[in-house]
């Protein structure tokens, strides 16, 4: 039998079953493939997270946050942001945005953050958060790391010193 044949001139034609079976097999392989892949990107995330979790609580158990904080204090003031909003945005550079963000709402729920701070640590944050989570989760994908850290800190700094500029010439303190 030909590679088509016709079931009446009014239907379309259809494949053999020998074509069938081969695009079954196909569908199969790539399904499997793509399951395959997921699980080694799923393992691969894990085995990157669960150690920065644990440097995370170490660091909140001993303060080291805050020591940072106070070291890079100097050059976040050249940017706009005041002492109190640099805790939040360091935590959400090293940690992440979500974990960032829950500290600047924590530090906006006490006062000790307010208006345009707020706004210029969240900015920032979502420039440039999880620097070091993302940054290996692109080095195990083939990135340069240091192209990938120096792009994104680069831009969110300069983004927000001209937003800091543009709040204080709009008024804002």
């Amino acid at each position: 039998m030909a590679d088509f044949a016709y079931k009446n001139s009014y239907q379309p034609l259809y494949r053999s079953t020998d074509e069938s079976d081969t695009a079954r097999k196909l569908l199969m392989e790539f399904i499997l493939q793509t399951a395959f892949g997921l699980l080694k990107l799923m393992a691969l995330i894990f085995i990157i997270i669960v150690p920065l979790i644990i440097i995370l609580e170490l660091f909140r158990s001993y303060g080291v946050l805050e020591k940072l904080t106070k070291l890079i204090s100097p050059l976040t003031s050249r940017l706009g942001f005041e002492k109190d909003s640099v805790f939040p945005l360091l935590a959400g550079i090293v940690f992440g945005i979500s974990y960032g963000g829950g500290v600047l709402v924590g530090e906006a729920k006490k006062g000790r953050i307010v208006g345009n701070q707020a706004f210029l640590v969240a900015l920032f944050l979502a420039l440039c958060h999880a620097i070091f989570e993302d940054t290996l989760i692109f080095i195990a994908q083939g990135a340069i790391w240091w192209i990938v850290v120096l792009t994104r800190v680069a831009t969110a700094f300069m983004i927000t010193a001209l937003v800091a500029i543009w709040l204080k010439k709009q008024g804002h303190p």
